[in-house]
């Protein structure tokens, strides 16, 4: 079955042009021009991923962003914008996209980027078809479920993530109390994964840090070692999720 993308674009050539681009590598394509054709199609079908430039004229990239990432499951995310600064990028990725690409791009490097988007949220969706993917990591009264994707507070709470911050966390808890470079932590817990630019991996960190910290002592789980990396400080317990 080919894997569905959804392109979320007010300007009819550029959406044209990029359809006709996916199509040729086997993907298949929905075009929207606003919000409102985007919820249409997404009653209809489930897709993989959405490429959404966020200059829309119905509403705005950051409500069409937040209402992605609630959907169960949530599709991939990558923003495409002319904005180019790099406050505009880590804005595009605080808001919860996988990726982000200033326009004009070149489409090999936008074709790389779904496929190491979509190739992360298969690697997700295989969680629990193996022996370590069924366990449950726990620290400091944090549980963090890698079959179900879901990580609860030391009251039971559960704590929203998306597929990069749980990726990250993941990486984390696997190596618990040492010291991860950057480059480790884009390839995910089993150091395959794609690869993410060292600002996104500043970004998800920011953003997995936050929903850490309305728990007290949450913020000190993950400690920043100043021109080396990150590590998470806390001892953390393998049991099994059965």
């Amino acid at each position: 079955m080919r894997q569905r993308i959804l392109i979320l674009d007010s300007d009819q050539s550029a959406r044209s042009a990029l359809s006709e681009l996916l199509s040729r590598h086997e993907y298949e394509v929905f075009n929207a021009s606003s919000g409102r054709q985007m919820d249409g199609i997404m009653g209809e079908v489930d897709v993989d991923l959405v490429i959404l430039d966020i200059m829309l004229p119905d509403e705005s990239g950051l409500s069409i962003c937040g209402r992605l990432r609630n959907r169960n499951p949530a599709p991939g995310l990558v923003v495409v914008s002319a904005f180019a600064e790099e406050s505009d990028i880590v804005v595009g990725l605080e808001i919860g996209a996988d990726d982000y690409l200033a326009k004009p791009y070149r489409p090999r490097e936008l074709l790389a980027r779904i496929r190491a988007v979509l190739r992360r949220r298969r690697e997700a969706g295989r969680a629990g078809q193996d022996d370590d993917r069924s366990l449950v990591y726990r620290f400091n009264g944090w549980r963090l479920s890698v079959a179900t994707h879901q990580l609860l507070d030391p009251y039971g709470r559960t704590v929203d993530l998306s597929s990069a911050e749980f990726t990250l966390l993941w990486t984390l808890v696997s190596r618990p109390q040492q010291i991860l470079t950057r480059e480790q932590l884009t390839q995910g817990p089993r150091g395959s994964g794609p690869r993410a630019g060292s600002q996104q991996i500043n970004v998800t960190m920011s953003r997995l840090r936050s929903k850490l910290s309305h728990v007290e002592g949450g913020p000190q789980l993950i400690r920043t070692v100043r021109y080396e990396g990150y590590i998470l400080a806390a001892a953390v317990e393998r049991i099994s999720a059965d």
